[in-house]
């Protein structure tokens, strides 16, 4: 059995952000960014990129032709991203605008991710293999159309049942075809005679 020790130590949890600072970072400011962080127990402090200059930078949609310093950060003190984009604005003297703290799962994040380039059209692979969890069976064929008549017929009883009308019920059919005498064509019986 393991000590309370080792459960601590084993339990340790990581935050990791990525903050984006727009326009020019001067070397300065990144000391100073990284020294801040000491705040939360900063175990990693990485530049992770910097974009080119863009008209429209993502996330500084009130900004133009402006560069993004992107850095990858993981703490060890657990802070929200609202309250180190406050602490971080604050004491770097950059405004709210050009500094923006996001979590990498984040959906925002996610589509600026880069993808995995497929080779040729996705229509000419017969498996199919984006989505091998399909089960086409329902989505079409007989047993989905027996399924969708169905429901329709339940749908038509609850509306003709809310208009007050008068609900068919199944009874026997009309033309009996279990008899022996009912199982034979009309044509066939006049070619005999």
């Amino acid at each position: 059995m393991k000590s309370f020790k080792v459960h601590l130590q084993e339990s340790v949890k990581k935050y990791d952000f990525r903050i984006k600072i727009a326009g020019d970072v001067v070397k300065e400011t990144e000391t100073k960014l990284e020294s801040l962080l000491g705040r939360y127990s900063c175990s990693s402090f990485k530049k992770s990129g910097k974009t080119p200059i863009q008209q429209l930078p993502l996330d500084f949609p009130q900004l133009k032709n402006s560069e993004v310093n992107i850095y990858e950060v993981i703490l060890d003190y657990p802070t929200t991203q609202q309250e180190l984009t406050e602490y971080l604005t604050g004491e770097l003297n950059i405004s709210k605008q050009n500094l923006v703290v996001r979590r990498p799962g984040e959906p925002t994040e996610e589509y600026q991710e880069p993808k995995q380039k497929r080779e040729g059209a996705l229509l000419n692979d017969p498996d199919y293999k984006e989505a091998p969890n399909a089960k086409f069976e329902d989505y079409y064929g007989d047993k989905y159309n027996s399924g969708f008549v169905k429901e329709l017929n339940e749908i038509l009883k609850l509306q003709r049942k809310a208009r007050g009308e008068e609900i068919p019920t199944e009874g026997p059919a009309k033309f009996n075809t279990d008899n022996a005498q009912n199982n034979t064509s009309p044509i066939q019986q006049a070619a005999r005679n």
